[in-house]
């Protein structure tokens, strides 16, 4: 029964979140894409290039940059101190979403760490408590339940605040840029820093409730396991 309970709470939350923050995928689609703004940028360096002026500006030459040619995801990888670019040449919010890497790399390595060590130490922890359950070596799940909520608090409060943190500065680093290579004119600029304010103001929540959710669903899942 409590189990159902659970389920049916963080169905409800999950619902209720995404009507709050009005979150609509399709919202997004049209800023995928935009051919104008495309000329402006392909006007600026590659991105290992921007990369690197964008960290020097930032004070930080010691991180290592390289650009995966068969991935769209950029990622800051705290372990190896490394920017990994996504092959993104001609996407509008290349300078953006180098910007967002290059301000996680200047973030207090302490959280960074402590967020790569936490997820993988949660997942492990995760997937052995499932098998403990089904075999019935764990048969206590309240306390479980517990654990789980409390793992998904820390894990939404630690990474949200290090995506947030990187959002929210990245537009003002990436406007910094823009304006320092004196490469467009004035209105150029404008409506390209103004596409960005679109991209955050969508981004920001949506990345806020995805974390969330994701912590979410691992408890969901456990929960859907203890009903067997």
């Amino acid at each position: 029964m409590d189990s159902m309970i659970v389920v049916a709470l963080i169905l409800g939350s999950i619902v209720l979140l995404k009507y709050i923050f009005k979150l609509d995928i399709k919202k997004a689609e049209p800023l995928k894409e935009n051919k104008e703004l495309e000329k402006f940028t392909d006007k600026f360096p590659e991105n290992v290039q921007i990369a690197k002026e964008i960290l020097s500006m930032l004070g930080n030459n010691k991180v290592k940059i390289e650009e995966a040619k068969n991935t769209q995801t950029s990622l800051y990888i705290a372990v190896t101190d490394k920017i990994s670019i996504a092959d993104m040449k001609n996407n509008y919010a290349r300078i953006q979403t180098i910007a967002h890497e290059c301000m996680h790399s200047i973030q207090d390595r302490r959280l960074l760490l402590f967020n790569f060590i936490f997820s993988n130490i949660s997942m492990l922890y995760w997937l052995i408590i499932i098998v403990l359950t089904i075999t019935n070596v764990v048969q206590n799940t309240t306390i479980q339940f517990f654990i789980l909520t409390l793992i998904a608090l820390i894990k939404f409060v630690v990474r949200g605040y290090l995506e947030i943190d990187a959002m929210t500065k990245s537009r003002y680093i990436a406007k910094e840029y823009i304006e320092s290579k004196h490469i467009l004119n004035k209105k150029e600029e404008e409506s390209l820093i103004e596409e960005y304010d679109k991209i955050n103001r969508l981004g920001i929540p949506f990345t806020t409730v995805q974390i969330l959710i994701t912590s979410l669903l691992a408890i969901f899942a456990y929960a859907i396991v203890t009903l067997f």
